[in-house]
């Protein structure tokens, strides 16, 4: 969980983290995509992620879809902060481009301002 690197969960965060950045950043881009493009879409998310994973300030990432409107999309990833998603952005544009036709216009970065630890292993 983001949180944890942020120096704990469960309480609000400095507005500003490390060398004057935002904290830690939640990155989310949907996208809408016809069942017809399901398996090239899938290809390049996976493709997208893992240039992304590769970039400094990433902490996790993950490709979701809707469970209620499976044409719906969701690229998810965690980031030390803001400045190392949008030069992640910048190292991942030729990756997707293709794929921006199916993405949903939106602000997709969100700074993390509050979170609870994640539960310890094996249940509660």
């Amino acid at each position: 969980m983001f949180c944890q690197a942020a120096g704990g969960c469960g309480r609000p965060r400095e507005p500003y983290g490390v060398h004057g950045m935002l904290g830690p950043v939640i990155a989310l881009i949907r996208y809408s995509v016809p069942g017809s493009r399901t398996e090239e879409f899938t290809a390049g998310a996976r493709a997208i992620l893992e240039v992304l994973a590769a970039q400094p300030g990433y902490v996790r990432g993950q490709l979701g879809r809707s469970v209620d409107e499976p044409a719906l999309w969701a690229l998810v990833s965690e980031w030390e902060g803001a400045g190392f998603y949008r030069r992640a952005l910048s190292a991942a544009r030729m990756d997707m481009y293709p794929l921006m036709t199916l993405m949903i216009n939106e602000p997709s970065a969100f700074e993390g301002v509050y979170g609870l630890p994640e539960p310890p292993l094996g249940g509660v």
